[in-house]
């Protein structure tokens, strides 16, 4: 026969590779634990499901839900050490890695209905003297201990024998009434589960944790104006009262946004293209600060022209506003700045002075302008020098190396004609640099024609 003892919930935890974000296992805790026979045991568990590997210590738990009530899950494994506090562990289908959940729970006596079926020990405690007698070993005794299997209790409690009366959360709701142990703020999972706030500050319906604006209870988003503050428009212009300067009207851009015709000219600055401009409503071609004049009466804008008191010009030119671009001796100089405004200027010195070095050349047609031997080319020598031919050679001196010798010779110094000083001149000295001879005989120059042994045959070739 079953027997069924409900047992304590001593914690629920996940390790650090848990997240506690699986829905089958959120919030799940024993609510009682019994024993089938003398050689198993089963654990019965709300808010978990089956599919999941689990153990205590290295004894494997087969868990299934319950055919009687199909929202409970019941884990049934071998028998255990009654008063040993024991880990039921859940892994993933496959075993690996660390435990997803972890649930301990103190091993219960069996209860011994009469039939022999319970432990022998236990039996033979309870027939002894009555009221001394203390089958859980707590230190009450059976006559006045109301749980007398709970060694952990010896009242009910708020939630019965064999489950302590825990409050995990320290939200004063026992664990075995909280369907959210872990999470202070909640005994229920509500829409959005355990560990998930869903506090309304405002009451207005939108939860905190959704609601921009959690203190006010008229807006769950901040708008134009920010939590706290209305979003009305009272002159209906499109801009909410907390932004809108003007209590009544539209607002405008232009200065002062309540004064609607900021030059008081009668045009609303909306509608006025120069609202700064009590003389104009449209840009025209000056733009707006600007009058469309012509004060010279020339044609053109005084916005548009250079010279916008002259009559005469609409551009400065080179003479500037107010001075003609006059050329009197259309030199293509201006009177302005013309030196000889009567006389077409030339570019050599005294632009009024035409014949510079006064040969009787214009300067313009002269290429030597300023040359005081009054040329008007540069000829050989170029300007400044004379183009003389002193020796009559048809070279000119300024590029003759012998200007006042007419014959030049090839033998080193060209005006030297007697270059050996031996009398007779390079033209006809067969040995020109030979002091000795002025002809190469038999020997040639620079070498003598001695004959030391008188044979009549030079030593040169002896």
């Amino acid at each position: 026969m079953k027997r069924i003892a409900i047992i304590a919930v001593v914690f629920v935890f996940c390790l650090s590779s848990c997240t506690l974000t699986l829905p089958d296992l959120m919030g799940a805790s024993i609510i009682s634990v019994s024993h089938l026979d003398g050689e198993r045991i089963s654990v019965l568990l709300r808010n978990a499901q089956e599919g999941y590997h689990v153990t205590v210590g290295d004894m494997e738990f087969d868990c299934k839900m319950s055919a009687d009530f199909p929202d409970i899950l019941e884990c049934i494994g071998p028998s255990l050490t009654p008063g040993e506090e024991v880990t039921l562990k859940f892994f993933d289908e496959d075993g690996d890695g660390d435990p997803i959940l972890e649930i301990s729970f103190v091993v219960p006596e069996p209860i011994d209905d009469g039939s022999g079926a319970g432990d022998d020990s236990q039996a033979d405690e309870g027939s002894g003297s009555g009221a001394s007698a203390d089958k859980d070993g707590d230190g009450v005794p059976d006559t006045d201990d109301q749980c007398p299997a709970d060694p952990k209790k010896s009242s009910p409690g708020v939630c019965g024998c064999g489950v302590k009366d825990l409050d995990t959360d320290k939200d004063k709701v026992p664990d075995c009434e909280d369907a959210c142990p872990n999470d202070p703020k909640k005994s229920s999972p509500g829409e959005l589960g355990c560990n998930v706030d869903e506090t309304d500050s405002d009451n207005d319906g939108t939860i905190d944790l959704n609601d921009e604006c959690p203190k006010d209870p008229d807006k769950t988003l901040p708008g134009e104006c920010g939590c706290g503050l209305s979003e009305n428009d009272n002159d209906n212009d499109g801009i909410p009262d907390c932004r809108d300067q003007c209590d009544e009207g539209l607002n405008d851009t232009v200065g002062n946004p309540c004064d609607n015709d900021e030059d008081n000219d009668g045009v609303d600055d909306f509608s006025d293209l120069c609202p700064y401009d009590p003389e104009k409503t449209a840009p025209g071609k000056c733009g707006c600060g600007d009058a469309d004049g012509d004060k010279d009466k020339d044609g053109k804008l005084d916005c548009l022209d250079k010279c916008p008191k002259d009559p005469n010009k609409v551009k400065p030119g080179a003479c500037g506003c107010g001075v003609a671009e006059t050329d009197t001796d259309s030199d293509g100089v201006p009177d302005c700045q013309d030196a000889c405004p009567t006389d077409p200027n030339d570019p050599i010195g005294d632009p009024c002075n035409h014949d510079e070095d006064g040969d009787g050349k214009d300067d313009i047609l002269d290429a030597c302008p300023f040359d005081p031997n009054k040329k008007s080319s540069p000829g050989v020598c170029g300007c400044g020098v004379q183009d003389l031919d002193s020796d009559g050679d048809t070279i000119k001196d300024c590029v003759d190396v012998c200007p006042f010798d007419a014959i030049h010779d090839s033998v080193g110094d060209p005006c030297n004609h007697d270059e050996d000083g031996d009398g007779t001149d390079d033209f006809t000295d067969g040995c020109p640099t030979d002091p000795a001879k002025t002809s190469p005989g038999i020997c040639g120059c620079c070498v003598s024609e001695t004959d030391t042994d008188s044979d009549t045959v030079p030593d040169c070739i002896d």
